[in-house]
């Protein structure tokens, strides 16, 4: 049985034209549609860095699917060579980040070296200068003042080699770490690329598989989709509705009606009441089906004539005005 919350969805509309039988009364408004569910997961070509992905695998459409299991594989070939590739680019950074540690730290103690010892020269130079001249020749006094003067010079110089060697080595790893950061944001983003190109069932349902956008023909594995398309569909039978697509000259015969029922494709001598429960506030131009727009409704029955009615089952809906 179809209960309230179970609701039709009319994917294609299809309508006649108002005409006049001979006792005067209008033909009734045919639309076409087909069964689906509104508790759907769709399988959508994941963002790459290339223009088109290849589907490598779908679950068969005639397979059940539980939560959990795998339902789509797209291609990875390149994103896991890229994350091979990054990864041996993270451990060639972080060897070079380790380098650069000893290397700079090596230059540092050096350079500290060398400034200490500029300042045991310079308190040497300022002793032998602090001897008054007359205790000197005018000659060696003049020599200890001028080597106090070059003692000075160059611990200046020791001072600032150090405090470039400082410098320069935090620099060259603050810019070595933003090189391993920037790899590992890399990688990352393409690990989490990678784990889209496999997509798992978050409910029990069935497959059906999408039509191409441009062909109309299904989608299926092997075939060469552009991101963002919808490959497929995973459906519950449960909670089912449709969507209507009604052409803008018979919106007023639709919102008139005053009878609507339905007939399944397959059991077209069983009509079964439905009922209009929304109506697109705003039409949608469709592609191929010219340049009117089309509005979207849903109906919901109160029950089927089916026992088990598959999703994707064509129907013919009436739409009677008085």
């Amino acid at each position: 049985m179809f209960n309230s919350t179970f609701c039709l969805i009319i994917v294609l509309a299809i309508t006649t034209n108002v005409a006049a039988t001979e006792t005067g009364t209008e033909l009734p408004l045919l639309l076409t549609g087909t069964l689906q569910s509104a508790d759907r997961q769709s399988i959508v070509a994941p963002m790459t860095d290339n223009w088109r992905v290849q589907v490598q695998w779908l679950q068969s459409e005639s397979e059940p699917v539980k939560t959990g299991d795998l339902i789509a594989v797209f291609d990875a070939g390149n994103i896991q060579a890229q994350i091979e590739q990054l990864k041996s680019s993270l451990i060639n950074h972080q060897e070079r980040l380790n380098q650069l540690k000893s290397e700079h730290k090596q230059a540092v103690m050096e350079a500290e070296y060398e400034l200490n010892r500029r300042q045991l020269l310079l308190e040497k130079a300022g002793i032998d200068a602090s001897v008054p001249l007359a205790n000197l020749s005018q000659y060696d006094y003049e020599q200890y003042q001028l080597e106090q003067k070059r003692a000075r010079t160059e611990a200046s110089k020791a001072a600032e080699q150090l405090a470039v060697a400082r410098i320069t080595a935090e620099a060259a790893l603050t810019k070595q770490q933003l090189q391993i950061e920037q790899t590992e944001a890399e990688l990352t983003d393409a690990e989490n690329l990678l784990s889209r190109m496999s997509v798992y069932a978050t409910q029990d349902g069935n497959i059906s598989y999408g039509n191409h956008p441009w062909y109309g023909t299904k989608i299926y594995a092997g075939v060469t989709a552009q991101p963002g398309w919808i490959i497929a569909e995973l459906n519950r039978k449960e909670n089912l509705y449709i969507e209507a697509w009604v052409h803008e000259t018979d919106l007023p015969r639709l919102q008139q009606a005053s009878l609507l029922q339905a007939r399944f494709d397959i059991a077209p001598d069983q009509p079964f009441a439905v009922t209009l429960s929304e109506l697109a506030q705003q039409g949608e131009k469709r592609q191929r089906w010219g340049t009117a727009l089309y509005y979207r409704a849903s109906f919901s029955a109160a029950a089927l004539p089916i026992a088990r009615p598959m999703l994707g089952m064509g129907m013919l809906i009436e739409v009677a005005t008085e």
